[in-house]
């Protein structure tokens, strides 16, 4: 079962429209365009565990590729072959579709083509890239013309603080407890054998987010302070400055996990909210791991990204009425047609869109009737 998407023009219209925003965006922050290969080896995007192979679009022909579910692993892998020599940090950006299969309640999978919008910072010496690369993903969303009503909120945990919470666990029933949690499934978590005061606190946790300070506080009296926390809360006490800036609500969420198995570190979610109904915008996270893998050697082991959803992004932009005129050209006699030619390079080169009509047309109902076919606003006639 194939998730086939259709041509619409004003869909792809609206596409091009935000990625040229976004890429703009990206330029100005001094980032650099990299387009990776749509086909992967399963190697490479099981190397890291970063999917299961299960769920990857394999191509008949070959069991051993397939196409590209997510872009970050290969851009990873080509900073340690082709970019190896290149200065770090490494900036960079990158359009495109992914492929997307998942399983559905009656054994059948279903394909999804998904464009997608993002950035690459590799190898940056600092201790909080993430900085950067939020204060990149606000500034991009700043820039497209999202409807007033949005409300926008970046959910953000890191895996570390999943990892002190599930410390104590390493021996007993690790995965189903963190499974549990990140599926936030109660009932689940009530069966599993554990201490009754533990799964107390568990179940609590498994309803808290909200505010950063406030919910780092809650962990603080449930595991004392630590490193762990303290980092946290000093990354928020900075992002908090630049949410603020771009209205952007800051929400910590400790269960929230990725479903890819790519991110060790913070991650994140902006998501968008109209009338209750939640969109995620753009997924990213911290990837250190994924960049020890493929170059072992590197000085400075760090990666932090984001993808941005175009698809749906696009359903919650406002709707760019354009300044340009589109004018029709139209003659009444077949001689004409070399000036009419002439006069629509003209019209061009001012920022007019112009459409010449290659057949005589003398009767103004018809040029009316072919300038509404051709969504013009104006008739010009060649004399």
């Amino acid at each position: 079962m194939t998730d086939i998407k259709e041509f619409n023009l004003v869909d792809v219209k609206n596409n091009s429209t935000i990625i040229n925003n976004l890429n703009n965006i990206y330029k100005l922050w001094g980032y650099e365009e990299i387009a990776p290969s749509f086909i992967n080896t399963l190697e490479t995007i099981k190397g890291r565990g970063v999917i299961e192979e299960n769920e990857v679009v394999g191509i008949v022909s070959n069991n051993s590729l397939c196409l590209r579910p997510e872009m970050t692993t290969s851009i990873v892998k080509l900073t340690s072959t082709r970019l190896i020599n290149k200065k770090r940090p490494i900036r960079l950006f990158n359009n495109g579709i992914v492929f997307d299969k998942k399983q559905n309640n009656k054994n059948f999978f279903k394909l999804q083509e998904k464009l997608q919008s993002g950035i690459e910072l590799i190898g940056y010496d600092t201790k909080y890239p993430e900085i950067e690369v939020i204060n990149i993903l606000f500034d991009a969303i700043d820039n497209i013309n999202l409807k007033d009503d949005c409300n926008l909120c970046l959910l953000v945990s890191t895996t570390k603080i999943m990892d002190l919470i599930l410390n104590k666990y390493k021996n007993n029933n690790f995965e189903e407890i963190k499974k549990s949690m990140v599926d936030l499934d109660q009932d689940k978590l009530s069966k599993i054998n554990i201490d009754k005061d533990d799964k107390s606190i568990l179940k609590d946790l498994l309803f808290t987010r909200g505010e950063p300070n406030v919910v780092i506080n809650k962990l603080k009296s449930i595991y004392g302070s630590s490193l762990i926390l303290e980092e946290v809360q000093f990354l928020f006490e900075t992002l908090s400055k630049i949410s603020n800036k771009y209205g952007v609500k800051l929400q910590l969420d400790p269960t929230f996990q990725p479903h890819l198995n790519l991110y060790e570190g913070i991650v994140f979610q902006l998501i968008g909210n109209i009338n209750n109904n939640k969109t995620v915008i753009a997924k990213g996270g911290r990837y250190d791991e994924l960049v020890r893998f493929f170059s072992p050697n590197e000085k400075i082991l760090n990666g932090i990204g984001f993808t941005i959803s175009i698809d749906n992004l696009r359903n919650l932009i406002n709707e760019e009425l354009s300044d340009k005129k589109k004018i029709l050209l139209l003659f009444k006699d077949s001689y004409l047609i070399d000036k009419g030619l002439d006069e629509q390079k003209e019209l061009q080169k001012r920022g007019n869109i112009a459409i010449l009509h290659l057949n005589p047309c003398d009767d103004l109902t018809k040029a009316n009737l072919i300038m509404k076919e051709n969504n013009c606003n104006e008739i010009k006639w060649v004399k």
